[in-house]
């Protein structure tokens, strides 16, 4: 058993136990909370929500590390912690996905090729946070241990991420180092050979959304605030908004810029992909005869069009008519469950402006006549962003609509979404299983990517 340096909530980990599920067809739970646990989030889901978000961010749980317990992480142990999801699967696959970790786009993407998933980040949630807003504090809790792992790990970048808004009530425990990898390392390679059809293809998902960030090291950066529909200038400049939430949340210090390093334009530290993997990845193909097919966007809304845009192509080629749609946020998605019930899935980044303007984009391909299933995402939090339940439903005007997720009483702070999600995807889907699946090809998914029209690029 491989050591854990990421929580199975983490972004990665999500991803590959999802995909891990869905090609051993076993079922895929996203939360797992313990029967007490889940139990008392029931009983606190009866109360107004006003109590859920003031308790939920003091009570929480954390599984947060001690910087000494991954201090000497190696890469090959972080490998390890995601290879061993698919220590279950057995037999060869058509295709195997490597890339960017867009949680249900990628995951649904996976399942559509019938591949497994490898990430190039993996995230480390460690302990001690800044509880006034204070970034310079933040920067200096794992500064030092960034800079330390990877001059270990030379095929390792460090981001730290400091999100004050959408992250609030974490970051005053906790802060987040994630790690990319900027070459292929030796346990991916051996997967791929071991998993791999001879002659498979190998499919690289590039996101290519860019943020400013601080430079650190020569393999270090920091990132100030993250996806949404606040910039990345106006986290450093400041606004009115900004200042109203900070006063809100009673943060004092507001300033989130570290003048002291200097200030560039990089990848995103969530949905970018740092340089180094992609070509480390197709000179490793080119050895050993696999295919390489790069998919890769500017905008990360648009590889959900493209799991939206696969999907409907498998459902075509198997001859399924779809049964409806399904509208997922963030972490909660379950991507078996489309496939199986027949549903068209959009999946958003966060439940941000940003998401709501990218799902009017996809009004269009709403299912006439058919049910949209709708998991509003349970946050907690009060962001200056953050969708207004009434403009939810206004994009929804004229469908039927069932909501599976935060409840309009209590959203967003809703404890019985977390429980009970996935409870209701399945009850109504069991009316409405679908026959197997044969899946889509790299070549497929190419051509459906080159279809789209925001900025798509393909090799």
């Amino acid at each position: 058993m491989a050591a854990i340096y990421e929580s199975r909530e983490s972004s990665s980990p999500m991803i590959t136990r999802a995909v891990a599920a869905g090609l051993s067809q076993q079922p895929f739970i996203g939360y797992e909370f313990p029967a007490l646990q889940r139990l008392a989030l029931r009983a606190l889901g009866v109360l107004p929500q006003g109590i859920g978000r003031w308790l939920i961010p003091r009570v929480q749980g954390s599984s947060a590390l001690d910087d000494d317990v991954v201090a000497n992480v190696r890469t090959d142990d972080l490998v390890k912690g995601r290879l061993e999801d698919y220590a279950n699967l057995e037999g060869r696959y058509p295709a195997v996905v490597l890339g960017v970790g867009m949680g249900g786009a990628t995951a649904h993407l996976s399942l559509a090729l019938n591949a497994p998933f490898l990430p190039q980040a993996f995230v480390m949630t460690l302990k001690n946070g800044s509880v006034d807003g204070n970034v310079h504090r933040y920067v200096n809790l794992s500064k030092d241990l960034a800079r330390k792992i990877t001059y270990a790990n030379p095929e390792l970048m460090s981001i730290q991420h400091y999100d004050p808004i959408h992250d609030g009530w974490l970051v005053r425990s906790v802060n987040h180092l994630r790690l990319k990898l900027t070459g292929l390392p030796e346990g991916y390679k051996q997967f791929i050979r071991s998993k791999l059809n001879p002659s498979g293809e190998v499919i690289y998902l590039e996101g290519q959304a860019n943020w400013l960030r601080y430079r650190l090291g020569e393999k270090n950066v920091f990132q100030v605030g993250g996806w949404g529909d606040i910039s990345a200038e106006e986290f450093l400049n400041g606004s009115e908004r900004i200042k109203r939430y900070c006063a809100q949340e009673r943060l004092t210090q507001t300033d989130w810029r570290l003048e002291e390093y200097p200030l560039e334009e990089g990848r995103e530290s969530e949905w970018g992909s740092e340089a180094g993997l992609k070509e480390s990845l197709q000179s490793f193909c080119e050895q050993e005869g696999y295919r390489f097919v790069c998919i890769s966007f500017d905008d990360p809304n648009d590889f959900s069009r493209l799991a939206f845009t696969a999907l409907d192509k498998q459902f075509k080629m198997n001859g399924v008519d779809p049964s409806g749609t399904i509208i997922e946020m963030f972490s909660q998605y379950d991507p078996a469950a489309p496939m199986r019930y027949g549903l068209l899935p959009i999946w958003l980044i966060f439940n941000t402006n940003d998401s709501l303007r990218y799902l009017k984009t996809m009004r269009d391909a709403f299912l006439p006549g058919k049910p949209i299933l709708f998991s509003a995402l349970s946050t907690f939090s009060l962001t200056p962003d953050m969708v207004k339940w009434r403009d939810w439903q206004d994009c929804f005007e004229g469908f039927e609509v069932l909501n599976i997720g935060a409840r309009s009483t209590h959203y967003p702070a809703d404890t019985l979404a977390l429980v009970q999600w996935q409870e209701l995807l399945h009850k109504w889907g069991e009316k409405h299983v679908t026959s197997p699946l044969k899946p889509i090809d790299g070549q497929m998914l190419k051509k459906a990517a080159s279809e789209l029209t925001s900025g798509s690029q393909t090799e």
